[in-house]
């Protein structure tokens, strides 16, 4: 577990309880925006058609994330810094991990945002 995971984990139940209406609990929080901060590395990197839309709608959800969590009470853009620091981390180590999420998951997680 990193930081931030341990962090979240260690959140109290009502703020826990916070994350539950748009993503189930924190591990799904935490995977959404882990996926986020992929998306637009893999968007920036790569630069497929049209990647500068693409990377302006990545960047509003990460800011709707942001101010979501931020609306909770936290600390929305470090929270959100910190997981993406754990992105890079893997990226680095070419660690890709596998998470309990589909697509449909993920995107309807967006789209409650």
């Amino acid at each position: 577990m990193t930081k931030i995971q341990e962090f979240l984990a260690a959140l109290p139940e009502d703020k826990k309880t916070l994350f539950v209406p748009v993503f189930g609990n924190v591990d799904k929080f935490y995977t959404v925006v882990y996926l986020v901060t992929r998306n637009e590395h893999v968007t920036d990197q790569e630069k497929p058609e049209r990647y500068e839309d693409r990377l302006l709608v990545i960047r509003q959800v990460k800011s709707k994330l942001e101010a979501l969590v931020s609306s909770y009470g936290l600390e929305g853009k470090e929270i959100v810094a910190d997981i993406a620091s754990d992105y890079f981390e893997d990226y680095v180590n070419y660690k890709e991990p596998e998470f309990d999420i589909t697509n449909e998951e993920f995107i309807g997680i967006i789209q409650k945002l």
